[in-house]
């Protein structure tokens, strides 16, 4: 088992291989995002390739795409619905950032 499993490493190491995820949705968080990406890319690329890609066009275009999974994963200012969650029971949200919230006093 563990020869096979060895064989396998290296043939997918042979191959170039590579993990890309792909995102979409919220703009406010993108410039959180992108440097996490980065940063998160570097500290795995000696043990795999990973391609992080996220998209910012807004929450609404987030929700929809992951709906329909076109995208693995999806950021949004707005909780998703529970008619989503009855129609996606694996679908799973939690909150990545907490943004300031600007407000009056009086």
């Amino acid at each position: 088992m563990m020869r096979r499993l060895l064989m396998l490493l290296i043939v997918i190491n042979d191959v170039n291989a590579y993990v890309e995820l792909i995102g979409a949705g919220a703009t406010a968080p993108v410039s959180v995002y992108v440097p996490w990406m980065a940063a998160y890319r570097s500290s795995r690329d000696q043990f795999v390739d990973v391609r992080l890609h996220y998209n910012a066009r807004g929450s609404g275009f987030g929700k929809r795409a992951i709906v329909s999974r076109s995208v693995n994963y999806a950021g949004s200012d707005s909780i998703l619905l529970e008619t989503d969650y009855e129609k996606h029971p694996d679908l799973q949200m939690f909150p990545s950032i907490a943004l300031y919230v600007a407000y009056y006093t009086e």
